[in-house]
Formats: C-alpha cells, sequence, structure tokens
C-alpha cells in the first residue's frame, strides 16, 4: 500500500507542474517570434522590435490595448533572390500576449476578419495547420509583372496569438512552407 501511495503522489506533484505553465508570459516576446536560426542561412532581418501602430493600422487588430493585450513583438527576414528562387522571399513572424485566453480568442477571431478584407488580391482560405489550440490560414496572390503568392497562418495557443506571413514567386511557394515555419514558432511558444 505504500508503494501505491507514493506512486499516486508521484502523478499529483506531475499533474501539479505539468511542465506546461497556465499561460505565456509577455516578459520576453521576442523569443516567441521566429529568430534567424530559424530559417536557412540566406535569410537576415529587416526589421525586429516590438509591434508599433503601423504594424496593424486599419485592421480589426489596430487597437494596441484591444482585448487585454500585454505586448507584442515582430520580426521580418528576406532574402536575396531571383525569379528562379524557390520558397519563401519574405517572412514575417508575430506574437501578442493578452491577459487572458479569452483575449486571444477574441484577436483570432480579428485575424479571421483581417485575413477576409486582405487588401490587394482575393483572399482564399485553406486548410490550417495543426497548430496552438485554435488555427487558421489563407493564400492570395498579388498581380504583376512577376505574380507574387502569400500564405498567412494564424493561430491561438493559451492567452496568446501568433502569425506567420510568407511571400514568394507564384508557383514557387507552397502552403507548407508557412505551416513549417508556424510549427517552429508554435515549438517556441510552448517553451515560453
Amino acid at each position: 500500500m505504500r508503494r501505491a501511495g507514493l506512486a499516486v503522489l508521484i502523478i499529483l506533484a506531475v499533474a501539479g507542474c505539468g511542465g506546461r505553465s497556465a499561460s505565456v508570459s509577455a516578459d520576453h516576446l521576442g523569443r516567441l517570434v521566429l529568430q534567424r536560426a530559424d530559417l536557412s542561412k540566406a535569410f537576415t532581418a529587416f526589421a525586429n522590435g516590438p509591434q508599433v501602430a503601423l504594424d496593424n493600422s486599419g485592421t480589426p487588430r489596430a487597437d494596441p490595448t484591444r482585448f487585454g493585450r500585454e505586448g507584442g513583438w515582430i520580426a521580418r527576414y528576406r532574402r536575396g533572390a531571383t525569379r528562379r528562387t524557390a520558397g519563401p522571399l519574405i517572412v514575417e513572424s508575430r506574437v501578442d500576449v493578452f491577459k487572458s485566453s479569452e483575449g486571444a480568442r477574441a484577436d483570432l477571431a480579428a485575424y479571421r476578419a483581417m485575413f477576409a478584407a486582405q487588401p490587394g488580391g482575393t483572399p482564399h482560405a485553406i486548410a490550417a495547420p495543426a497548430v496552438g489550440d485554435a488555427a487558421l490560414a489563407t493564400t492570395f496572390e498579388q498581380a504583376g509583372a512577376f505574380p507574387v503568392t502569400y500564405y498567412r497562418v494564424a493561430w491561438r495557443f493559451r492567452n496568446a496569438t501568433a502569425s506567420v506571413t510568407v511571400e514568394g514567386w507564384r508557383g514557387r511557394i507552397h502552403a507548407a512552407d508557412a505551416y513549417v515555419l508556424a510549427r517552429k514558432q508554435q515549438s517556441r511558444l510552448a517553451r515560453g
């Protein structure tokens, strides 16, 4: 009986710790977005810091205090390319942390509205990768002499939302390019 009691205590202790915190902390937002090491060596950062008003201007996510938001971060990367370059040419990674999971749910709904009203091309909802607690994804194309295709994934994880946007030449970039990066960023959120 003593062994059974000890086993129950160990199970309760592990369940109590869970190795998983109840929420994502806003203390180190810069660690929760994609890092240079998450991308191929061809990429360089051209923006990496707290989100500013311009980053969400004109969208349902424009209010920096929306839904109890505690802070956000954005990182953007690019690489040199020719018309034959396959895969992403530009990668954008975002995170927003809220006081509660309800705030994150509301922000994911705002992402949904933002994706539906995407300027510059008609968006098409696509199957979202299995990341976080809930996710959505879309694609659209920007016409021109050299058409560019965009893939966007947004998701909620506990009290945070995150997104990854990739852009590349039409026919040379695929949804899987965004999904791989979304999973890498989700790993950062889970470690948190």
